[in-house]
């Protein structure tokens, strides 16, 4: 269904889509065009993408109100709660059927490394230091597992889930974490599972606090409507991610399970 607003209510003659910096800035541009061409389409405001140089930049970015609507990753949606910036919740990612992801902490195949605990005195691959799944949850996953990072030799943060992973193939660390959908990409190349993260909710669509509220109907109601149209999903969310089959609603509550994952992980000093 068209949703539109009078033109009266928008302040600006394009929307900014803020995407962070998970994968190359070229791959991401080719994911998420199709849902700008979408969203365009539908609002009658081009959009464009603008993917984060960091995930810092693209944090500063929602607070300094620099997009218009955003994608995010879990963590750093709590990030911005914790502080004090609540935006507008939009709609998250439902994959496979479900709203939740799971991470995994993997070795390359042949390696002695079995368990989390024979992590220890080993190299080990992060993500971001803001990363859900290639950092804040598997580092509470081994935390709890009697594992930290002062039992490893030594260990790096790379600048996203696919060199995480590479990084590993290549030698350069002995395990690493990614979240599962990076993992069964390289899966076949050679790279197996230790371990399994709980499951947190998925990614989201924001827009930041100073949002017009009929802007924020506006951009909801046209992101939930991909959630029916089998063709509206395969051209516009199979490009962000093959196997997504809607955007669906979304609770702050649905991110309390991390909120207490980053609570525990800052009480240790781990995040700020």
């Amino acid at each position: 269904m068209f949703v539109s607003i009078p033109t009266s209510a928008h302040t600006a003659d394009s929307l900014i889509l803020g995407i962070h910096p998970y994968r190359s800035h070229q791959e991401i541009r080719s994911m998420f065009t199709p849902l700008a061409e979408f969203l365009s389409q539908r609002t009658g405001i081009p959009v464009e993408v603008r993917i984060g140089n960091s995930y810092d930049s693209h944090f500063n970015a929602i607070i300094h109100g620099q997009v218009d609507l955003a994608f995010i990753g879990p963590a750093l949606f709590v990030q911005l709660i914790d502080k004090g910036v609540v935006p507008y919740l939009l709609a998250r990612l439902e994959i496979n059927g479900r709203p939740t992801f799971t991470g995994k902490i993997f070795t390359r195949e042949g390696s002695d490394i079995r368990t989390l605990k024979d992590l220890k005195g080993r190299h080990f691959a992060f993500g971001s230091y803001s990363s859900t799944m290639s950092h804040l949850v598997p580092r509470q996953t081994m935390y709890e597992a009697g594992i930290d990072v002062e039992d490893f030799a030594s260990y790096h943060h790379f600048d996203s889930h696919d060199n995480v992973a590479l990084a590993v193939l290549a030698g350069d660390a002995d395990a690493g974490a990614v979240k599962e959908a990076v993992y069964e990409k390289y899966r076949s190349k050679g790279i197996v599972s230790i371990a399994t993260t709980p499951e947190i909710s998925e990614h989201l669509f924001i827009a930041p606090a100073n949002t017009h509220p009929d802007r924020v109907s506006l951009l909801r109601q046209n992101l939930l409507s991909l959630s029916a149209d089998k063709s509206e999903i395969n051209q516009v969310l199979s490009p962000i991610k093959e196997s997504a089959t809607a955007l669906v609603g979304v609770d702050s509550r649905d991110y309390q399970q991390l909120q207490n994952i980053i609570k525990d992980l800052r009480a240790r000093g781990v995040v700020k």
